[in-house]
């Protein structure tokens, strides 16, 4: 079945996974060895250019991961990820992700909710691939099954490392930027899950994916001032490596949304970076008030007695 999955005649494609749909209904017949190789068959197989073909493949899929126990299903989150990060590049739809990734799904979950780091590391990056590579009306219901767990997970600063953390950010941030609208009833939860991560002492990387998450999610917010606030008064309270982050992170946000930035809050960004000039820091933070002046460069005139 394995051969006539990657035979060069469409039609045998086709009828090798109708064949191998039904195997998976009918058959009492261990299987597991050869798990991996159908998810990596199936998923290769979506991408294919000839709708019998994907259409097939989806549907293979779907009685495949269904015929599984559900406890174990997190040995399959690190081939799924390699398969999907294979299936094209980014920003570039597959066309079998189209009918939806529902058949994706519960291994994606399990991964996150049950899997070892490894296993969180690659659903939550899996999910960001799913989501810069199919069509919004197929993402769209799964947002929901993906974004909870997600915050849960991030939530949990003392629990997991920070490349599962980093993961988490990079998959809430690509929902931001490519489908915000489906994830806005989130919006208060993913606000305060990149606020505390942005001030992470553990790691930088998670400081600096959660700076950027903050700026794509303030770009769909109307009310920034109570943020930056946030951010400034943290900041001064902040050793400078912190400080620097929690800076990177109000640069992004002002960079992302100065049209909705009030008086009061231009002039808290205005007095950070005069501020700044008074003693010697740490050269992260240096750097990161220069993407703080350079965010500012909106309000020409407010810049102008700094320069001066």
């Amino acid at each position: 079945m394995l051969d006539r999955a990657k035979h060069e005649r469409p039609g045998r494609r086709v009828s090798a996974c109708r064949l191998f749909a039904i195997f998976c209904q009918e058959s009492d017949l261990d299987s597991s060895l050869y798990r991996v190789d159908w998810i990596r068959q199936l998923i290769s197989l979506l991408e294919d250019p000839e709708k019998p073909v994907h259409t097939a493949a989806w549907e293979a899929l779907e009685a495949f991961v269904k015929s599984l126990p559900k406890d174990e299903l997190e040995p399959l989150v690190v081939p799924l990820r390699r398969s999907i990060e294979s299936a094209g590049p980014a920003g570039v739809l597959v066309p079998g992700f189209n009918k939806g990734v529902s058949p994706m799904v519960p291994i994606i979950i399990a991964g996150l909710t049950t899997g070892n780091n490894e296993q969180r590391e690659n659903a939550a990056y899996a999910i960001a691939d799913l989501v810069e590579r199919t069509d919004e009306a197929a993402i769209k219901p799964s947002v929901v099954p993906f974004t909870g767990p997600l915050i849960r997970v991030a939530t949990q600063a003392t629990t997991y490392p920070p490349a599962v953390k980093t993961a988490i950010l990079s998959a809430l941030t690509s929902m931001l930027e490519r489908i915000p609208i489906f994830v806005r009833p989130f919006f208060p939860q993913l606000q305060r899950t990149f606020v505390k991560s942005a001030s992470d002492p553990a790691s930088s990387s998670v400081r600096k994916k959660a700076a950027v998450g903050l700026g794509a999610l303030m770009k769909n917010q109307p009310r920034v001032d109570p943020v930056i606030t946030e951010l400034v008064n943290t900041a001064k309270s902040s050793d400078d490596v912190v400080a620097g982050s929690l800076i990177l992170a109000l640069a992004k946000v002002v960079q992302n949304a100065s049209q909705n930035m009030g008086d009061k809050a231009k002039e808290v960004c205005i007095e950070l970076i005069s501020d700044s000039f008074r003693e010697e820091r740490e050269e992260s933070y240096h750097q990161s008030v220069g993407n703080l002046v350079s965010a500012m460069g909106a309000f020409p005139e407010l810049l102008r007695p700094v320069i001066d």
